[in-house]
């Protein structure tokens, strides 16, 4: 590793820095309060078809559901309601899909990522190059909005890259550490926080700690060499601690994943404790830390003649003559994510929430190599890319609940700073920065204050938000609520840029904006089994930090991105049969996207008329009988430009799913089949208002991709061994071998190949 890391390394050990982080987080909570976020209901935790809208209301202010895994489920009768992979709550405001620990526990890899369960969803679409949750996805999208246009949170936190708020879906929160994913395709409410409400909220939801002691190893193995060891403990209530109680998992996976030379592997550590305080407070504290060393493709994705010289599934070779040498191209990242918590019933109808958090990501990448150094014309160059980040926030929520209805006022407040530079290595000389023998190794600015050196860039940048909101859910009638909101947010970026990465000058920017939104949503319960809502909301997107880091930022406009929702959906849930629909129309405004200078590399912004986006979205489970049941969801969208009437590019048309469940004296199984409809893309240098800009269009169709699951569990008596469970996991059941349209360069297509067939076999033990 060259010189330039160490000091670097010195401040981020990887044992030290979780630890003073969470200890840091302790201090600033004794300032503040915080509460353990639990999703609503679901399938295993879902809100009871057989509760009405007048229990559901008096209830306003109590504790939601644990979400505690049972390793073997007992006797429990089945439905629809407890089969469901995916369905909505009857009280919800917009379009809704609830997947349960149920379905991720026993129904998906369990190498899996938030990405690869979420797929299973309506308007949801996911490629994972390097096999289910073996490597980033390269193209989650939700209703076709791209990942850095919709939030994620985890436990009500949202997190992200600071320049353009996307994610890395294999460095955080393996399958086994969550409790349930909730996907919201909307802006939601006024209480709706995070960055990009603008396209929806993929809420991702912690296990919490059981009543009772437990001790749960797992294996795992299977396709691409991989093997998972997780270890999971749950303490069970501690009365000595007033009934504290915890769950505390570590898991290690390794693994060659899909791609040629693509090796990864990643330690996964967490713990969650909850400790009640009298009757109406409990404080929770979470951490959760990984460290994952992957190898990373100098060709995300591949053109046909190169898929024809190398293979559909190169990634990378162990020839170091060669630029795609994995000894070139290499990523380790650390992330931390730690909260404390409170929730707190102040009186018998006020409630208080409030929580104190930090995450942080730190990401050093060899990337970009090239031949011809400043030594020598035959040594080997590369990149080593430094993106670090660590973000401090908080989140309150007041709530008042009669018989009346519901107010609910708070706001949320984040400030991240950011850290980037990328600096030339000669690996000819083990790693030294590329200069010429005897040179600065830092460079230097010549009388126009140009710089020359290694450094492609140093920069560092600060986000500032800001989110107050109030909103009331009205009771108006038996049955009905409508629930108004407002809320007003303040964003501002900071630049700090000794090398600007297009000019080479250093570059010093700020710049905030502000907005008010609206909101009005209504939900009509008719009775306990059938209800229907409605939503009118503003959604937006806080601007991408690439959107003004360019030679000029004045000259690009960066109002924010915003959208305008209306939707109409309808539940039914019965313990037979459930169903939910849905219908929207979102005016996209401030269509953003990027060109060239002529004749330069340099990036301009423009904001172009914007877009319309409409579909229709429905999922259903129906149980047959006899542990057995079937289900179907699926969604048309029809996304094109209001300037031209082209298609957006990158945005599947359809989605739709078809399987079938069981689950019955300890044997469960599923066959199931994920359609995703066929997308586009243009000539990178298209005008979105203006269609003869397009010289180039590439499409790929529509493809399926099969999975089935089915394995057995016990509970044993009198035996150390309190249950066991095995089970068989198989992706792409049918060995399909599909292209995703990435980009398209002059008229040459870049393209994703899906892996084929992979299978995952695991054995756990309930002690």
């Amino acid at each position: 590793m060259p010189n330039v890391l160490s000091r670097r390394q010195q401040a981020s050990h990887p044992l030290l820095r979780p630890i003073s982080s969470a200890i840091a987080l302790a201090l600033v909570a004794g300032l503040s309060l915080a509460m353990p976020v639990h999703a609503a209901d679901t399938a295993t935790a879902t809100t009871d078809a057989t509760t009405d809208a007048s229990t559901s209301k008096a209830n306003a202010l109590k504790a939601p559901k644990e979400l505690e895994e049972v390793e073997v489920r007992g006797t429990a009768a089945q439905s629809a309601i407890t089969q469901a992979p995916t369905q909505a709550d009857l009280n919800i405001t917009q379009p809704q899909s609830v997947i349960g620990l149920d379905w991720i526990s026993n129904h998906v890899a369990p190498t899996a990522d938030y990405a690869t369960i979420a797929a299973i969803s309506p308007g949801v679409t996911n490629v994972s190059t390097a096999g289910p949750g073996l490597g980033e996805s390269k193209q989650m999208t939700l209703r076709g909005f791209n990942d850095n246009q919709y939030n994620v949170t985890y436990d009500g936190i949202p997190f992200g890259d600071t320049n353009d708020f996307s994610h890395h879906t294999s460095s955080y929160f393996p399958a086994k550490m969550l409790g349930q994913i909730v996907v919201d395709r909307g802006p939601g409410n006024a209480s709706t926080i995070g960055e990009a409400t603008f396209g929806g909220t993929v809420a991702l939801s912690s296990k919490d700690p059981t009543d009772s002691f437990s001790f749960i190893p797992t294996q795992s193995f299977g396709s691409y060499d991989t093997s998972l060891t997780h270890l999971e403990v749950n303490s069970g209530k501690l009365d000595d601690l007033g009934g504290g109680k915890f769950i505390a998992s570590a898991q290690y996976i390794n693994t060659d994943t899909a791609k040629t030379d693509g090796d990864m592997s990643r330690k996964t550590g967490y713990i969650k404790y909850v400790q009640p305080i009298g009757d109406s407070t409990e404080i929770t504290f979470l951490s959760n830390y990984n460290y994952i060393r992957f190898n990373n493709p100098n060709l995300s994705s591949l053109t046909l003649q190169q898929i024809a010289q190398l293979g559909s599934n190169f990634g990378l070779n162990n020839d170091r003559s060669s630029v795609n040498c994995a000894c070139y191209n290499y990523q380790t990242k650390q992330t931390d994510l730690e909260y404390i918590g409170v929730h707190s019933l102040l009186s018998e109808t006020w409630s208080l929430d409030n929580k104190v958090y930090t995450y942080a990501y730190d990401n050093t990448s060899h990337e970009s190599p090239y031949v011809g150094t400043k030594a020598s014309p035959t040594n080997m160059g590369g990149y080593i890319k430094i993106n670090n980040y660590r973000a401090w926030g908080d989140v309150l929520q007041l709530v008042h609940a009669d018989d009346h209805g519901q107010f609910r006022t708070g706001g949320w407040y984040e400030y991240t700073d950011n850290n980037r530079s990328s600096i030339a290595i000669d690996y000819g000389r083990d790693g030294a920065i590329d200069v010429k023998p005897g040179a600065s190794t830092f460079g230097t600015f010549n009388s126009k204050g140009v710089y020359s050196g290694p450094y492609k860039y140093i920069m560092t940048d600060q986000l500032h938000t800001a989110q107050l909101y109030a909103e009331y859910e009205w009771y108006a009638y038996d049955g009905l609520s409508i629930t108004p909101g407002v809320k007003y947010f303040d964003v501002s970026r900071d630049i700090e840029a000794p090398i600007n990465q297009t000019t080479k000058t250093p570059l010093n920017y700020k710049q905030s904006w502000d907005k008010t939104l609206g909101y009005l949503t209504a939900n009509y319960t008719f009775n306990q089994e059938w209800s229907v809502y409605a939503q009118a909301a503003q959604g937006f997107l806080t601007p991408n930090l690439n959107q003004f880091y360019v030679p000029n930022p004045t000259a690009n406009n960066t109002h924010p991105t915003q959208t305008m929702n209306y939707q109409f959906g309808t539940v039914y849930k019965t313990e037979r049969f459930n169903a939910d629909a849905d219908v929207y129309f979102i005016n996209y405004k401030n269509y953003q996207f990027s060109t060239t200078v002529p004749g330069t590399t340099d990036p301009v912004y423009y904001l172009a008329k914007g877009a319309y986006i409409k579909g229709i979205e429905g999922e259903a489970t129906y149980y047959v009988g006899a542990g057995a049941s079937v289900f179907a969801n699926g969604s048309l969208q029809d996304a094109y430009f209001k300037g031209s009437s082209l298609d957006m590019p990158n945005v599947p048309n359809r989605t739709a799913a078809l399987g079938v469940m069981y689950e019955n004296q300890g044997f469960f199984a599923s066959l199931y089949d994920k359609y995703t409809g066929s997308q586009k893309a243009y000539n990178s240098s298209f005008n979105p208002d203006q269609a003869a800009s397009v010289t180039s269009t590439i499409s790929t169709g529509g493809y399926w991709q099969a999975a089935m699951s089915i394995g057995y569990g016990q509970n044993l008596s009198g035996s150390v061994i309190k249950s066991y469970k095995v089970r068989l996991q198989v992706d792409n059941l049918f060995d399909a071998h599909n292209l995703v349209i990435n980009s398209v360069s002059g008229n040459v297509g870049s393209y994703y190949v899906l892996p084929g067939r992979s299978w995952f076999a695991s054995v756990s033990l309930a002690l």
